[in-house]
């Protein structure tokens, strides 16, 4: 997988690099097949007079390259997680676990065990435990030999947890300067050389329910001239069930339990490659917790690529708002000038020098304040322009560049693209084509019905506020009742 990883990291730096240099016919090409219709119409609506197409290939770069930098990364933490885990975990040589450092804990390392003659295959947790050490000498050997004599006092049992016959008890330890001497809580049932008394176990058995079994401590001195190390253990003996039947992977793990205790002091766990007349084989069934890394990120980068669309599609929603709000303030400028004998062409273009005034004023004291107090320039600079005004302009360039005008006004209502700004644009064509004498009646009328629509909006706006606060106030009701009503509660049961 390493490989794998690599090559795909390696391929989409490439890609970035070839994208992000390409010329701009090329990347429009890419753009043309990645991005729909509706997002490259709202990218001409969100970008009002500016070059639509210069925005729209940087929304675009932007759009590939946050999502391909997601991917990339994805790939670079599961590639760094496969190099560091490949001597760090799974098995070695085909049988062989590395155990953790001398301070280190206990590793769980899931196996598959397949059986060579008939390719059955079953799945066992493995522990392997750590290698232990001290700093001491003495407190060193004290520690390895607590470890060989938990593996030796066992003698045939398989682990501490479940004892079923006699244990051994040495008195020494090859290679170890210790005399260790023994004691039991229950002498009679453990003696001090580890001999299990079975006809006391039988008797115990008539008394009481030993099923669980019988649980006594086994204590151990090691001495060596002034220094004394105590070993305590915890057993539980059980009556023999040597006549149970175990099936491979319960008799496998018990037979590496019993590995792991008496080979603690050896750096690897060699797992056993035979049992009785079984060839075994091994191999890792944890998974490949890297591909499922890499999946999340390839899910995540596809969510941050369609949500950059989104985002697009909620800029146009905002601006169709702005615009219908403005558009009463819009009707009644038209009324009042229009009223005062200004023709159309004349109220348009007054209309937009007005707001290039006020416009050049907010963005100089925008500026101004962002140096003063470092505020974020683009939102001031969202607040100083108006969508409206700003198509507004535009028409005006178009008929500037010899465009007729009423041509430019459609051209205007069509990019606006509501239909109250289309009947405004109708009601001003037919009074420019037919020399409608009743325009002004029309559009105070109009500018009235717009009123009391912008009103009727407030009010669904204001609903809709309420609707969206009333789960938030359920949940802390919900939080006011729990905290009135569990300490009653408690109360009421002390």
């Amino acid at each position: 997988m390493l490989i794998v990883y690599g090559l795909a990291a390696a391929v989409i730096i490439l890609f970035m690099i070839v994208f992000n240099r390409s010329d701009v016919l090329k990347q429009a090409g890419l753009i043309r097949l990645l991005v729909n219709d509706r997002v490259k119409s709202g990218l001409k609506k969100v970008y009002l007079a500016e070059d639509t197409f210069d925005k729209g290939i940087e929304f675009c770069k932007k759009k590939i390259n946050v999502t391909v930098v997601t991917v990339l990364a994805g790939l670079l933490a599961a590639f760094a997680y496969e190099l560091v885990s490949m001597g760090s975990s799974g098995l070695i040589n085909g049988n062989m676990i590395m155990r953790n450092g001398y301070q280190g804990s206990p590793r769980n390392v899931r196996i598959r065990v397949r059986d060579i003659q008939t390719e059955e295959s079953q799945v066992i947790d493995v522990k392997v435990s750590e290698r232990k050490y001290s700093i001491p000498e003495l407190e060193r050997m004290a520690a390895e030999a607590d470890a060989v004599i938990s593996g030796v006092m066992l003698a045939d049992n398989v682990n501490p947890d479940r004892i079923t016959g006699d244990m051994d008890f040495p008195t020494s330890i090859k290679g170890y300067p210790f005399r260790i001497s023994w004691r039991t809580d229950d002498p009679l049932l453990i003696n001090s050389k580890g001999v299990l008394n079975r006809e006391r176990l039988d008797k115990l058995k008539e008394k009481k329910d030993i099923s669980e079994g019988i649980v006594i401590g086994i204590h151990a001195e090691l001495s060596y001239e002034d220094y004394l190390y105590e070993m305590h253990m915890t057993t539980r003996v059980y009556q023999d069930d040597a006549d149970k039947e175990y099936s491979l992977a319960e008799y496998l793990k018990l037979m590496i339990d019993e590995l792991d205790l008496n080979t603690r002091e050896e750096e690897y766990l060699v797992l056993p490659e035979r049992v009785e007349n079984i060839g075994l084989a091994y191999e890792e069934a944890g998974g490949k917790k890297s591909a499922v890394l890499l999946l999340m990120v390839i899910v995540a980068a596809t969510a941050i690529y369609f949500r950059e669309d989104q985002e697009v599609i909620d800029k146009v929603r905002r601006r169709d708002i702005e615009l219908m709000n403005d558009y009463p303030v819009l009707v009644n400028k038209f009324v009042l000038f229009y009223s005062a004998g200004l023709t159309t062409r004349g109220i348009w273009s007054k209309l937009c020098r007005d707001y290039l005034i006020k416009r050049d004023k907010d963005e100089k004291n925008n500026r101004r304040n962002t140096g003063k107090k470092g505020s974020s320039k683009s939102i001031n600079k969202k607040k100083s322009r108006k969508y409206l005004y700003e198509e507004m302009l535009l028409c005006e360039g178009w008929m500037n560049e010899g465009m007729g005008e009423i041509a430019a006004y459609e051209a205007f209502a069509a990019r606006c693209g509501l239909n109250r700004y289309r009947q405004f644009i109708s009601l001003i064509s037919q009074a420019m084509g037919k020399g409608r004498a009743d325009l002004l009646p029309m559009l105070e009328r109009e500018a009235q019905d717009a009123f009391t629509e912008r009103k009727n909006r407030a009010k669904e706006l204001g609903e809709e506020a309420g609707t969206k606060m009333l789960f938030p106030m359920l949940l802390m009701l919900l939080i006011v009742l729990i905290i009135v009503m569990v300490p009653a509660f408690v109360t009421f049961r002390m």
